[in-house]
């Protein structure tokens, strides 16, 4: 059975994939990791086999698995799957396999060989989505990504996306130029059918919720939901104390998490669900490796700021 995910705002948390110690996955983990996650009040929606659940490690089988399992553990909340690939046909596969999986929506991302100009290829850009919107019936939440990753659409053929493929129903927007990202909202806020954008902007999340996005996804929700919760909740009853007071515990994991080499972001949050106690076996899937000793007491200390996790000394 699935669940609507049309016009959902609030907290969407980017799961973790764990693993076992030979690298396998780890199905228990991951049951109770998505189980535990769904359960939080106010959670909307739980994504999986994005970049936060190391999803280009994972093979097709891996992830139509990865679904399934989230899909089982989630109860009545909507899971979202990610797209990642750069075929076409492979991304139409993966859009039906999420569909027969029980998914309630699609998280596409673009393929990495729009980092060569896209922008002035429209028409490729169009087809990429049209061709993954027709392998499924479920919704697609679009993501647009940074400028500074060279992936990321222009305002104007975001609007274009939106109008153009129906099947487009939420945007998650890591646009990393606040001026931009305000644009972003201003121009799809005058669709005719206005989608849901979900920020993602980790290291200025609070600004991005006050510019007016309506809700939030991203890795950090697979750690701290329930801060995610209070932070959306206290900036759309327009309490910026309440909201000041939540961020002010949210920072340190978001520094702690999100810092050189980006590419460990998620691993650290497999550590800090470890030290948590929430997560067996911490490590990250070949090629990428845990955290050192002095990742590990910046996490740790993360965690105590944030009032996660008991001070010891």
């Amino acid at each position: 059975m699935t669940f609507p995910i049309t016009g959902i705002g609030g907290v969407w948390p980017a799961t973790l994939t764990p693993f076992d110690p030979d690298g396998a996955i780890d199905d228990a983990a991951l049951a109770t990791h998505v189980r535990e996650v769904a359960a939080t009040p106010g959670v909307r929606a739980v994504v999986v086999n994005g970049h936060a659940g190391e999803t280009s490690s994972l093979n097709r089988a891996e992830r139509a698995r990865v679904v399934r399992l989230a899909v089982g553990a989630a109860g009545r909340v909507p899971v979202v799957a990610g797209v990642v690939a750069e075929d076409p046909r492979d991304a139409r596969d993966l859009a039906a396999d999420a569909a027969e999986a029980g998914a309630s929506g699609l998280l596409l991302f673009p393929p990495l060989m729009f980092a060569g100009g896209a922008a002035l290829r429209p028409e490729m850009v169009l087809r990429f989505v049209r061709d993954v919107a027709r392998a499924s019936a479920l919704p697609i939440v679009l993501f647009q990504l940074s400028r500074a990753s060279g992936l990321a659409f222009s305002t104007e053929l975001l609007v274009r996306l939106c109008a153009e493929v129906p099947e487009i129903v939420a945007i998650k927007d890591g646009t990393d130029v606040p001026e931009v990202y305000e644009d972003n909202l201003r121009a799809l806020r005058r669709l005719p059918r206005p989608p849901t954008v979900l920020a993602t902007n980790n290291t200025w999340l609070m600004a991005s919720l006050v510019y007016g996005a309506n809700g939030i996804l991203s890795g950090l929700g697979s750690v701290a939901p329930q801060l995610l919760v209070e932070l959306h909740d206290a900036v759309a009853a327009g309490d910026l104390a309440a909201a000041r007071a939540v961020n002010d515990r949210l920072v340190p994991l978001c520094r702690a998490f999100y810092r050189a080499p980006y590419l460990d972001a998620h691993n650290r949050m497999k550590t800090a669900l470890h030290l948590l106690g929430r997560l067996p076996h911490p490590d990250p899937r070949a090629p990428l490796l845990p955290p050192d000793d002095d990742d590990r007491r910046r996490i740790q200390a993360a965690l105590v700021a944030a009032g996660l996790l008991a001070d010891e000394r």
